[in-house]
């Protein structure tokens, strides 16, 4: 019709407003759900500090109670108020951790529970010499010496790197195409349980019953119970010199069980030389671990440890240079290892260390104040003062936990964490 107009050129530039507002709508919306979950983390990391700080403000109590008991025994007054310990600085300092620091603690909590239940399940749940497993025996020459009256039983099998791939150390090319040496042993020595891991959580102890350490140290504290660790190790036949950067934890089982759990990790405080040659060491990989020592239920003088060992030598060694090299000490270094555990632990004469302040810190609920730590193959980790939790709610109160509830496990993760 005559009278009605073509639509104009400003209604496309209205058209393109409309797209550019719905652009900005989105974008909005967007930072509006990052404004809300960064809320939301605040929001929880308050009510963790406050629930901290109350659980502080009842140890300093408690601390004062028993200071003012002691003073009263002996005929003096009571403390003034401000001779009271000071947690503030305390709270304050754990206030300020990172969230990047606090999802860091979380993976290592994930990889404490996951090599847990794959020791749990390999040591406990297979039959010792099915699904690939080997029985290794004692050297001929050395079994009178190592393993006279069978108190060591050792098992050999090639397998895989066990870890999840986001676990792997970055740069590695043979990490996803060869089979490395696990090596697990079952042994009884002849010494209550206290007195075996007050002897293994010594490090004064190493040179007793572990030739293989030659050097180690604390890199971090993760928590009381868990430290990233540097360990090295002499040449061994033909494979030189090797260090290693492993992450340890512990914890109690309901049973009394001490378990030690380690993990090959990298740290930037511990660089390592990748290529055979290079260095002074090579870099090597305790790719996983666990040792779990417990009482012997037939004998309550005697102690029972089994121990999963997962390692990679690292170098880029051959396939045939690591079997050479396995096949000549796994005859008598594990029969070894425990023989002269057994000796040292019948012999030892224990001292207490532990200082007034770390008795406190570990008399918090949910932790134990019993020593734990042992000097392997690829680590080194010692508590000596304790500080490992104790477990609340447990799986089972015998070792050979159910991993097959998905339900239970879930319940079960505040208990295993019940302290963080």
């Amino acid at each position: 019709q005559k009278g009605q107009r073509r639509p104009t050129t400003p209604k496309l530039k209205s058209s393109k407003k409309k797209k550019k507002s719905a652009s900005r709508g989105g974008v909005s919306s967007e930072m509006s759900n990052i404004l809300g979950e960064t809320m939301l983390e605040l929001r929880e990391m308050r009510e963790e500090i406050i629930s901290l700080r109350e659980e502080l403000h009842a140890v300093k109590k408690r601390l004062r109670e028993e200071e003012d008991e002691e003073r009263g025994q002996r005929g003096l007054g009571r403390l003034p108020s401000d001779g009271e310990l000071d947690m503030d600085g305390f709270v304050e300092e754990e206030a300020e951790q990172s969230p990047g620091k606090r999802s860091r603690k979380r993976d290592f909590d994930r990889i404490s529970k996951e090599v847990e239940k794959w020791a749990s399940n390999i040591l406990f749940e297979e039959e010792r010499t099915g699904n690939g497993w080997k029985e290794i025996s004692c050297n001929n020459m050395m079994r009178k010496k190592f393993n006279r009256d069978g108190r060591t039983q050792v098992y050999l099998k090639w397998m895989s790197d066990s870890r999840d791939e986001q676990d792997r150390e970055s740069g590695i090319s043979d990490k996803n195409s060869l089979d490395y040496p696990c090596i697990k042993c079952y042994a009884t020595i002849d010494a209550p349980m206290e007195t075996v891991c007050s002897f293994l959580s010594n490090e004064e102890t190493i040179p007793i019953y572990n030739e293989l350490v030659v050097d180690h140290d604390d890199i971090e504290e993760i928590t009381p119970h868990s430290k990233i660790t540097w360990t090295k190790m002499p040449k061994v036949l033909f494979v030189k010199s090797r260090d290693f950067v492993t992450f340890c934890s512990h914890r109690w089982w309901r049973d009394g069980t001490q378990v030690i759990v380690n993990q090959a990790c990298e740290h930037d405080d511990r660089p390592g030389v990748m290529v055979e040659g290079q260095g002074d060491a090579t870099r090597g990989f305790a790719l996983r671990g666990a040792n779990f020592i417990s009482k012997d239920p037939n004998d309550p003088d005697k102690t029972r440890i089994s121990i999963l060992s997962h390692a990679n030598p690292g170098g880029g060694l051959p396939q045939w240079a690591m079997n050479t090299a396995v096949n000549g000490v796994v005859q008598i270094e594990p029969f070894k290892l425990f023989h002269k555990i057994n000796e040292g632990a019948c012999n030892y004469q224990h001292q207490s260390s532990a200082s007034s302040q770390t008795a406190h810190v570990n008399s918090l609920p949910g932790r134990s104040a019993q020593p734990a730590g042992i000097a392997q193959l690829g680590y080194t980790c010692f508590w000596p003062n304790g500080g490992g939790l104790k477990e609340s709610n447990p799986f089972s109160s015998h070792p050979k936990q159910s991993w097959d509830d998905d339900e239970e496990e879930d319940n079960d993760e505040d208990a295993y964490y019940e302290d963080e």
